[in-house]
């Protein structure tokens, strides 16, 4: 069971209200604990989810274990954990999560495994990165949360903040806003497309080094595939290490990472940012 106590920041609404409105619980899942026996408040398995909630109540609702990924050891490096998320910090080469049931070695995989003794905890990626990016994923721990934080992602309310090496002196700001869709030559490749989708970079220049490449921080509006990639791409500064994209072979890896995550925890009201070093394979001589 997972226990919420009401906050006075939820004073006056209803149960409804907090599911609906602040925890973005969809429609199918609210009339199940609707009629669940297992959810109750102060105690009651019959509360009116009508009436105006008070601070300092707590709620009691029934989350059952779901096997997100197969369990696998793995090493995890934990950034921040509470009841109802966990945010990992993903080493470059490992996925995010499985891409079919029976796939194993993936971070997904390894949080299920830390998160086996909790009876109401699995891992649901709200995010991911690309294989060869590290860097900071969210992952929900239950429905809820997940329910709660996709809506933010969809909403643009997660920010995140990445490094990246670059080619070059790139310009000291830059607002990328070119549209990004699949390159039809090549079906794992994206490219600047007028027909693709919506597509915003915010990119800050941070340092040039004597071997001609530039440390550069990028924040994201939107949440393509590739984005980063493919807009560093469009103004002739790819990153180090990236193939697919025309990056300098001066690295093994895409030099990517997702550095920070800000965002508004609903279930404590409040705005968290965590953040996270690159490896050391980032920087290069």
């Amino acid at each position: 069971m997972l226990k919420i106590e009401i906050l006075p920041e939820w004073e006056s609404q209803t149960l409804t209200e907090l599911f609906r409105d602040t925890f973005h619980l969809g429609k199918k899942s609210r009339h199940e604990l609707r009629m669940s026996q297992d959810f109750t408040l102060d105690g009651s398995n019959k509360p009116n989810w009508e009436s105006e909630l008070s601070a300092g109540q707590i709620l009691t609702v029934p989350l059952q274990k779901e096997n997100a990924a197969k369990i696998e050891s793995g090493s995890l490096d934990i950034s921040y954990e509470d009841d109802f998320i966990l945010v990992l910090n993903k080493p470059a080469g490992v996925k995010t999560h499985p891409n079919s049931p029976d796939e194993t070695g993936t971070l997904a995989n390894f949080a299920a495994a830390y998160l086996k003794h909790d009876p109401t905890s699995s891992p649901f990626a709200v995010h991911r990165l690309d294989q060869e990016t590290s860097g900071l994923v969210l992952f929900a721990k239950n429905p809820l949360s997940l329910a709660a934080f996709s809506w933010q992602l969809e909403n643009r309310n997660i920010h995140r903040i990445y490094l990246a090496l670059v080619s070059g002196k790139t310009p000291e700001t830059l607002t990328i806003k070119e549209r990004i869709g699949t390159d039809r030559h090549h079906p794992n490749k994206m490219c600047i497309s007028p027909t693709g989708k919506n597509a915003i970079t915010h990119m800050e220049w941070l340092e040039t080094y004597p071997n001609a490449t530039s440390l550069v921080r990028l924040k994201l509006e939107t949440g393509r595939t590739h984005q980063i990639r493919v807009h560093l791409a469009s103004i002739h500064h790819p990153i180090i290490g990236d193939k697919l994209y025309g990056g300098a072979k001066l690295a093994k890896r895409t030099l990517l990472h997702a550095e920070q995550l800000e965002f508004f925890h609903p279930f404590l009201n409040q705005t968290l940012s965590v953040k996270a070093r690159p490896p050391k394979d980032f920087i290069i001589d």
